[in-house]
């Protein structure tokens, strides 16, 4: 009885690691954060009197803010489709294996092997307005990381040439593992390439689909590394998201008032716009 019980407890002591790492980096921040929200702290992070919604009322009535919010939706609405699109329809081109396929499955994927740093760097020197290739290209004279018209969707391009490799990985897989003879019973009977590919091929990956939505929507809300190297944080909120607010609050202006309240306001977001995303889950995915 006593070994009956011990195995038990078995699952959870292989478990107990990850719990205690999940809990010291992720739960208890996050607990802190949401407990220091609600008081007044100095520039050392030290709590000096309770406030309770002060905070919040504050930054939800600061333009910089309201700015980093609509400058998120925007990057979310122009990166995270686009980056899917692109992924999936190379999926569809290179679904066949040829001779060459580990060639150009390899140049679709490699994006991904790069860090995020690095792409800055390179792409940096592609936006130079006098240097760049891109104005060279395009003939024009854009300031593209400090136009406030144009730095957040520079940024959301950089973010889609980055994730298409991920995307990219996860489509063929499932598109790949798409029954051969359904789609050869299809192209018997006369069904066109879009309708193919509408009807049969994308209900079928859709739950890979969605699951790369999903993350990609997760990473996206949170995005704040390509604003803080590109543009100083987003000058003067052209191109600064929540969590780049966040940070440019915290770490140079040391007001860990509106930090912590940006971070709270940011994690509510993403999870209204988590759980707005799996209410269409039942309608639009397909686990048969």
């Amino acid at each position: 009885m006593r070994r009956k019980g011990l195995r038990q407890f078995e699952p959870l002591a292989y478990l107990l690691p990850a719990l205690l790492f999940f809990f010291l980096f992720t739960y208890y921040p996050f607990i802190k954060t949401v407990f220091n929200s609600f008081f007044l702290t100095n520039f050392m992070g030290v709590r000096r009197e309770f406030v309770g919604l002060e905070n919040y009322l504050r930054i939800l009535q600061d333009k910089d803010f309201l700015a980093a919010v609509k400058n998120t939706f925007l990057y979310v609405l122009t990166s995270v489709p686009v980056s899917v699109f692109i992924a999936l329809v190379l999926a569809m081109v290179a679904s066949r294996k040829t001779l060459c396929s580990p060639v150009y499955e390899t140049m679709y994927a490699l994006p991904m092997a790069m860090s995020s740093s690095v792409c800055a760097m390179i792409f940096e020197l592609m936006y130079n307005p006098s240097l760049g290739i891109l104005n060279e290209l395009l003939g024009t004279n854009i300031s593209w990381l400090t136009d406030s018209r144009f730095t957040i969707y520079a940024i959301s391009f950089i973010s889609v040439w980055m994730n298409i490799g991920y995307n990219f990985l996860f489509l063929l897989a499932a598109v790949r593992n798409v029954p051969a003879d359904l789609i050869e019973a299809a192209t018997m009977e006369g069904t066109g390439a879009v309708r193919l590919t509408t009807r049969i091929i994308l209900p079928i990956i859709s739950p890979t689909v969605f699951f790369l939505i999903i993350n990609s929507l997760a990473k996206s809300m949170m995005m704040s590394g390509l604003v803080i190297i590109l543009s100083d944080g987003g000058r003067s909120g052209s191109a600064s998201t929540m969590i780049s607010y966040m940070y440019t609050q915290s770490v140079n202006a040391q007001n860990y008032n509106n930090g912590y309240a940006a971070a709270v306001i940011a994690f509510l977001i993403t999870f209204a716009m988590m759980l707005l995303s799996f209410g269409f889950e039942k309608k639009y995915v397909n686990y048969d």
